[in-house]
């Protein structure tokens, strides 16, 4: 759109449109990053729900994340990555060899689990015990070390699914993972 000449810009582009209204609330509270705001219904990877999650990590705690150690990971120098390390956000896929596989597509039981430890990092505090979640047709998918956490995040409505499943393995687009951060930024 143009008005007297100069192009407006446009938070994000390439949405599907069921995502719209939720976008608009995480591009108004700074959770859309630069590197996926021209393509928002492309899969995330590993790198970019890293920086989703150290962002939404810094709004809502007002405090800068840190590192201090770029030795983790060999395949990656992004300090984002390394200040979500510190959080105990992320961990590397491939710890013998240093690898974080910064540029590996992200399933929907990954994004749980790491804004899970995201929520615990803003706030160590909380009870984040699953209790009584609903449950979901495909649970018996879902990895043992992600169960937990999906629990969680359906109990909380963060993570949602269609026709009571929630597709654990199924990978996350940028529009998905966007909209788990913006609810939980609410």
């Amino acid at each position: 759109m143009t008005f007297c000449g100069f192009a407006e810009e446009v938070p994000y582009k390439g949405a599907s449109p069921w995502a719209v209204p939720e976008l608009d609330k995480a591009a108004e509270y700074g959770l859309i990053t630069d590197k996926i705001k021209d393509n928002m219904n492309e899969s995330i990877t590993r790198e970019e729900f890293a920086e989703i999650a150290v962002r939404l990590y810094e709004k809502i705690t007002g405090r800068s994340a840190a590192y201090s150690d770029m030795s983790a990971f060999a395949d990656t120098r992004n300090p984002e990555i390394f200040k979500a390390y510190s959080l105990k956000i992320v961990n590397g896929t491939n710890l013998q060899r240093k690898l974080f596989s910064p540029g590996q597509f992200t399933n929907r039981e990954q994004i749980a689990a790491m804004m899970f430890r995201t929520m615990q990092a803003i706030k160590p505090d909380a009870d984040f015990s699953a209790g009584e979640a609903g449950k979901f047709i495909d649970e018996k998918d879902v990895s043992d070390w992600a169960l937990e956490p999906v629990k969680f995040m359906i109990k909380n409505d963060f993570l949602r699914g269609d026709g009571g499943r929630i597709n654990p393995k199924g990978i996350s687009t940028r529009e998905m993972a966007v909209l788990i951060a913006a609810r939980v930024y609410e």
